[in-house]
C-alpha cells in the first residue's frame, strides 16, 4: 500500500491546524453513534449499550473542553 504525506499524492505537505478536545469528543461521539446504529440494525444490543456509554462518555469529554 502507498504513503502519501498529509497533502496525498501529487500536493505539498501542509501542516494541519490542531484539534481542539472538543471537536474530537465532538467527532468521536458522532463515529460512535453511527456504529451504535449499524450495531442496532445487526440485533448486537450489547454492543450497542457499549457503544451508546462511550459516546455519553464523549460527549461529557466534549461539554467538559468547551467549559475549560
Amino acid at each position: 500500500m502507498a504513503s502519501y504525506a498529509r497533502g496525498g499524492p501529487g500536493l505539498p505537505d501542509r501542516p494541519q491546524p490542531p484539534v481542539s478536545p472538543a471537536d474530537s469528543a465532538r467527532y468521536t461521539r458522532e463515529m460512535l453513534e453511527s456504529l451504535r446504529k449499524i450495531a442496532m440494525g445487526q440485533n448486537q444490543s450489547l454492543l450497542a449499550h457499549l457503544l451508546g456509554l462511550a459516546a455519553t462518555e464523549a460527549k461529557f469529554l466534549g461539554d467538559q473542553a468547551q467549559e475549560t
